[in-house]
């Protein structure tokens, strides 16, 4: 893989991770856009991995979604915290379902002793 495809998948990766927590968060694109003062287009350009974007358009996102960079960069870098993204999910989950949710765990945990 040379490096411009490398770099491709990279701005793929981080799209899809932006895309998915604004989803959870539950803020459209246009939204997105007036909270770091960018245009729409450019939130579509960048789910889509058509645009990279700047280390202050990091912070500026992860503030806007209430959100670590760990969760934008996983899948890319080593380390993961798929416990903000678990938090995140299960916060949109309804009482019946974290009800469910909680019994799975539950059960894994006991049936692992």
């Amino acid at each position: 893989m040379n490096i411009k495809e490398n770099h491709s998948n990279i701005s793929k990766i981080l799209g899809n991770n932006i895309k998915q927590i604004r989803i959870l968060e539950g803020i459209t694109q246009e939204r997105l856009a007036e909270k770091i003062n960018k245009s729409p287009h450019f939130i579509s350009l960048l789910e889509r991995g058509a645009s990279g974007l700047s280390v202050n358009t990091i912070i500026d996102i992860c503030k806007a979604l209430n959100t670590d960079p760990n969760s934008i960069f996983n899948g890319i870098v080593n380390y993961t915290n798929t416990t903000s993204f678990l938090n995140k999910s299960f916060e949109t989950l309804s009482e019946k379902d974290k009800e469910m949710v909680l019994y799975l765990i539950n059960y894994i945990i006991t049936s692992k002793n």
